[in-house]
C-alpha cells in the first residue's frame, strides 16, 4: 500500500525496474501502518466524545529533528498528533531548534499572546525575565529587556504584531538564541541576518483547546488547559484604599504570572513586568526575589501572586518595597489576616477567584 502521494514516483520507477527492494517494502509499510493507526485513534477519539476519554490513542508522528535535548548528550526529536504553531513556524535564518529552544519559544509564544499589541516578551527556562505592551513595538522591547537585562542574556524574545526594523535593531544589540515574530518585515531580517546563530522564527498564533499531556514514568498526567482570564473589572476589591494604579498593570501582572513557574509573585508598573520572582519553593520567598529584582522600581508597583499567601509575610514584603496593589485568587484558611495586613499597610488588595499554578 502506498498512502503518500511524495512516494508514487518512486514506486513506480522501481516497478518498471524490476520491483520493490525490501528497505522501500519497509518504509511504505511503515507509513501505511501508521496512516491505519491514525485512523482508528481518530475513531476512538470520536467514540470518546468530549471530556477526559476513558482510553486515548495518540498517534505521534515526528515533524523536527532537534539539535540536542536538554544537554548536548541526549537526542531529541520533535512530535505532532496535530498541527500546532510550531509545525507551522517557519525557520528564516539560525542553526536547527534544539530541545530547550522549542520549550522556551513554546512559553513564550503562548505568554506574549496574552497580553495586547503591541508587546514583547523576553524570557529564560520558560519564565519571564520581562515582559511589556507598549504604544510601539520598539517601546515594548526596551520595556521588556529592561525587566531583567541580565537574565535576558542567551534567552528568546517574542513578540506578538510584525518585527519591524527598529525593533530588530535593538534585539541585535544583546545576546539571544531565538526571536519569533508573526510576520518578519524585510528591513528586519535585514537587521538580524549577521547575527548567524540568532533563530529567527515566523509563527502562526498559538492553538488553544485540546489536552494537554506530561510524561511520567509508565504513562501521563492530562488536563485541560489553563485558560487566564484577565479582566480587573470581574475581580473583587477585599481591602485596601481606592485603586492607585493602572488597572492595565493589575493585569499584566496576573497573565504573566499565570505564565511563570509556581510559586510565582510578579511586579509591573507602567505596563512592564519590573520583577519576576518564578519558581520559588515558598510563596514569601518568591516575594523577595520579585521584589529584589525590582529594586526601587517596586514603589508604586502592582503584584500579582498566582495563588493565594497562606501566611501575611508574602504581603508584606511586598507592602515594604511599596507595592500598593495586589491581586490574588484567595482562598487561604487565613485570608482574614492577609486582608487585615492588607488594611494595616494600605495595599489595594484583590481576589480573583482562580489560581493559576504552573508546575
Amino acid at each position: 500500500m502506498v498512502v503518500a502521494p511524495e512516494d508514487y514516483e518512486e514506486v513506480a520507477a522501481a516497478v518498471e525496474s524490476g520491483g520493490l527492494d525490501d528497505p522501500l517494502r519497509a518504509r511504505l509499510a511503515r507509513k501505511a501502518f501508521f496512516r491505519t493507526a491514525a485512523y482508528d485513534a481518530a475513531i476512538v477519539a470520536y467514540l470518546e466524545g468530549d471530556g477526559l476519554p476513558e482510553r486515548m490513542v495518540v498517534p505521534l508522528e515526528r515533524r523536527a529533528e532537534l539539535r540536542y535535548g536538554e544537554n548536548p548528550h541526549q537526542e531529541a526529536a520533535a512530535y505532532g498528533a496535530s498541527p500546532g504553531w510550531w509545525t507551522g513556524a517557519r525557520l528564516l535564518q539560525g542553526k536547527e531548534m534544539s530541545f530547550n529552544n522549542l520549550a522556551d519559544a513554546e512559553a513564550g509564544w503562548r505568554l506574549v499572546h496574552g497580553l495586547r499589541p503591541p508587546a514583547a516578551v523576553v524570557l529564560k527556562h520558560t519564565n519571564a525575565c520581562g515582559a511589556a505592551e507598549g504604544d510601539s513595538l520598539s517601546e515594548a522591547f526596551a520595556a521588556a529587556w529592561e525587566g531583567d537585562s541580565q537574565a535576558g542574556f542567551g534567552g528568546i524574545v517574542a513578540v506578538n504584531v510584525p518585527l519591524d526594523g527598529a525593533t530588530a535593531e535593538a534585539i541585535a544589540g544583546h545576546f539571544v538564541e531565538v526571536v519569533v515574530a508573526p510576520v518578519v518585515l524585510p528591513e528586519a531580517a535585514a537587521a538580524l541576518a549577521h547575527k548567524t546563530s540568532l533563530r529567527l522564527l515566523e509563527a502562526p498564533p498559538p492553538v488553544s483547546g485540546g489536552l494537554e499531556l506530561r510524561a511520567i514514568e509508565g504513562g501521563f498526567l492530562v488536563q485541560r488547559p489553563d485558560e487566564v482570564d484577565a479582566d480587573p473589572a470581574a475581580w473583587r476589591q477585599v481591602a485596601g484604599p481606592p485603586l492607585a494604579v493602572a488597572a492595565d498593570d493589575l493585569r499584566i501582572a496576573w497573565v504573566v504570572a499565570a505564565h511563570t513557574k509556581s510559586n510565582a509573585i510578579v511586579l509591573v508598573r507602567d505596563r512592564a513586568a519590573v520583577g519576576v520572582g518564578g519558581g520559588d519553593q515558598s510563596r514569601v520567598g518568591a516575594a523577595r526575589r520579585a521584589v529584589a529584582k525590582a529594586g526601587d522600581r517596586a514603589r508604586g508597583a502592582a503584584a500579582a501572586s498566582d495563588a493565594f499567601f497562606p501566611f501575611r509575610d508574602g504581603l508584606d514584603v511586598l507592602a515594604d518595597a511599596g507595592v500598593t496593589a495586589v491581586v490574588e485568587p484567595g482562598g487561604s484558611r487565613r485570608d482574614e489576616e492577609v486582608i487585615a495586613a492588607a488594611d494595616e499597610r494600605g495595599v489595594a488588595l484583590l481576589f480573583t477567584g482562580r489560581r493559576h499554578f504552573r508546575h
